[in-house]
């Protein structure tokens, strides 16, 4: 086993977010100080580690920041998202010390059943990495991610609905455009 930083260092300085807390943990105990979102790390397989996370992390940046986010999404792209956001609310579940219910040998390979992950963008965030973990009796029923200024909602169907976005994953037969996804303007991560 090794320790993961749940967000890579490239995406901290990539969004300068190397002194940024979670927006929901400042809402939170005042006499606490929050954990930063650069230093959020869990246990993962060294195998897992420097294997698929670590390609998986190479496509994400390609995907997001090695080219303008105009026109079509393709499927493939859409699966890299998805898969990245995906694996990211599972490792930051690991590290607050809950669990998603999410098959995760599935997600070595491809995308597990279960599991629908809604898109937006984000207007005018006032932080460009942020999370929020929802937590219910059962365990942790969504995780909301926002990187750059998008925003992901991570969930099995039954949780999100379709509240929190455009459904990014399962992928759908028509194609989707960057310029379609919604645009959310709340005043924080939405997990309710």
């Amino acid at each position: 086993m090794t320790r993961e930083h749940v967000f890579a260092h490239w995406l901290v300085r990539q969004v300068h977010g190397g002194r940024l807390v979670p927006s929901a943990s400042t809402r939170g105990e005042v006499n606490v100080a929050p954990l930063r979102i650069a230093r959020v790390v869990t246990s993962v397989c060294a195998d897992c580690n420097a294997g698929w996370m670590s390609s998986l992390e190479v496509a994400f940046r390609r995907v997001l920041f090695a080219r303008e986010r105009s026109g079509p999404i393709p499927a493939a792209d859409r699966v890299i998202l998805a898969r990245w956001f995906t694996k990211t609310a599972v490792l930051l579940t690991d590290a607050q010390g809950a669990s998603l219910e999410i098959d995760r040998a599935r997600l070595v390979a491809g995308m597990p059943d279960g599991v629908e992950v809604l898109l937006a963008r984000r207007r005018r965030p006032p932080q460009r990495l942020d999370f929020a973990l929802d937590a219910g009796r059962s365990g942790t029923r969504s995780v909301a991610i926002l990187v750059d200024d998008l925003v992901a909602h991570v969930a099995s169907p039954s949780v999100l609905g379709s509240r929190y976005g455009t459904r990014f994953f399962p992928l759908r037969t028509h194609a989707l455009r960057w310029e379609t996804l919604p645009v959310i303007a709340t005043a924080a991560l939405r997990t309710d």
